[in-house]
């Protein structure tokens, strides 16, 4: 039984579990890149020559899955598991991204080359001492992402697991299980009853906890069933190998604790910005970050806003109503539809190589909520268009939800209530990352036509095929 450990305050890179069987080897995520993977496989060939026949990807997050393309090319035949809600997001957001992220690790390894040449870091402080190192190893890895991504080949796993999967691999009990939602909607754990070690994935993460797309509430239930195994040892996702459930355990409370603050925030009836504002809880900042900038930055970024705002959303019965039912329908490649109760109102999605346009006629400032939650399960892109089918007044409150999440998108409507939308007079064309879009004003109205896919894209979220 070994493990392999990254620097978690330089490299974003998971922990890699491997089992030594009597006749192969079991390996429990797979790193962030083909380089990174590929040490690890060679680290693997120092302690066995034996192949390694499964490969655990724990959720869909890019630092656990992109080395699947190293394991397939070393081991011919090697099977890869995975909850299918994960091989899903794997596909839709970690894979389909790849475009997106090659542009934004090409622009952080121009803005760190440019902070060691002009000698000023963004603050204007010196690039000097314990910063040009970290600046200059955190360089290092962009551009070893940059050559990765850019080599970027799809493997996707081949083994569903919605509950549980146990492996007799010789003498060895496996038991791959699925004990609830809460970093992801298909997290994974990997237990071993006889040597009592469970590898976590990122629903345990140290030194700072990630919340990028979790399911707040489901989360604390779910470290409790994890917990409630009798393990001994924890690998986390990320961080040291650790004895006992005490890390495990103040990451639930901290949990909690912001579960409560956005709960009296919501008796209170406030909105979700005046609820981000008030729900800080310093003091628990403090006992992960203490005064380290890059941990203060991750949690800053992937702990508290996020995990405020998941918490926001789910302890709004309107909001997580109007979520459920309205769910979320693959019209066509890449063309989701969402239909709000009623069929007068919805979304339509348009994931695009490297950016997404939503077409909404929603009014209702819940439903948008909902909308925004349902986007997020769809893809990690950003949104970069907002198209209005009808006049904007009365979608204004639902607007302002959309543009307060997405503050980059273009607004593009027939009729305005607010100067900084873009009026669309007859025809606009929209060149969105590949796919070309016409925007067609039908009187008081926009109509969205993608001619090469022949689709029309009317009020409520209507997608039609056209002639």
């Amino acid at each position: 039984m070994h493990a392999i450990i990254y620097n978690s305050d330089l490299d974003v890179e998971g922990n890699t579990l491997i089992v030594i069987n009597d006749d192969d080897v079991f390996v429990v995520d797979a790193n962030a890149g083909i380089t990174t993977a590929r040490a690890t496989i060679a680290e693997i060939r120092k302690l066995t020559p034996k192949p390694v026949r499964y490969v655990v990807n724990t959720h869909w997050h890019d630092d656990h899955v992109y080395g699947n393309q190293a394991y397939a090319e070393a081991y011919p035949g090697v099977q890869f598991i995975a909850h299918p809600l994960t091989r899903q997001d794997i596909v839709d957001h970690a894979f389909a991204s790849n475009g997106f992220v090659l542009d934004l690790i090409a622009a952080d390894v121009k803005r760190l080359e440019g902070y060691l040449e002009t000698g000023k870091y963004r603050d204007g402080r010196p690039v000097e001492g314990e910063l040009e190192t970290r600046i200059r190893t955190y360089l290092a890895n962009r551009r070893e992402a940059l050559v990765d991504r850019q080599a970027f080949k799809a493997v996707v796993p081949t083994i569903d697991v919605p509950d549980t999967m146990t492996l007799k691999r010789g003498a060895r009990e496996i038991q791959v299980r699925f004990l609830g939602r809460g970093n992801t909607r298909g997290d994974l754990v990997v237990y071993l009853p006889v040597e009592r070690i469970v590898a976590t994935g990122d629903l345990v993460v140290y030194p700072v906890p990630y919340a990028t797309n979790v399911y707040a509430r489901d989360w604390v239930q779910t470290l409790d069933a994890v917990m409630a195994l009798p393990a001994t040892t924890v690998l986390p996702g990320h961080g040291p190998v650790m004895r006992d459930w005490s890390y495990v355990t103040k990451v639930k409370n901290a949990i909690v604790g912001y579960l409560a603050g956005v709960t009296e925030a919501k008796t209170q009836g406030l909105s979700l910005a005046q609820t981000q504002e008030r729900v800080q809880l310093p003091e628990i900042r403090t006992s992960f970050v203490g005064e380290n900038e890059p941990r203060r930055a991750g949690y800053d970024a992937f702990f508290r806003p996020t995990l405020v705002r998941n918490a926001w959303e789910e302890l709004d019965p309107a909001v997580m109503r109007a979520y459920e039912h309205a769910p979320v329908r693959r019209f066509a490649d890449g063309i989701y539809n969402l239909s709000a109760p009623g069929g007068a109102e919805g979304l339509t999605v348009l994931v695009n190589e490297k950016d997404v346009m939503v077409v909404t006629s929603l009014t209702i400032v819940q439903a948008a909520h909902a909308g925004v939650r349902a986007i997020r399960e769809l893809t990690s892109k950003p949104v970069k268009h907002l198209v209005l089918t009808g006049a904007e007044a009365p979608q204004k409150a639902a607007v302002a939800v959309l543009k307060g999440t997405y503050p980059e998108a273009v607004v593009s409507t027939a009729t305005t209530a607010d100067s900084a939308s873009s009026v669309v007079t007859e025809v606009l064309s929209v060149r969105a990352s590949g796919r070309e879009i016409r925007i067609v004003r039908v009187k008081d109205a926009l109509v969205v036509e993608l001619p090469s896919e022949h689709l029309r894209i009317t009020r409520g979220g209507t997608t039609e095929r056209q002639k």
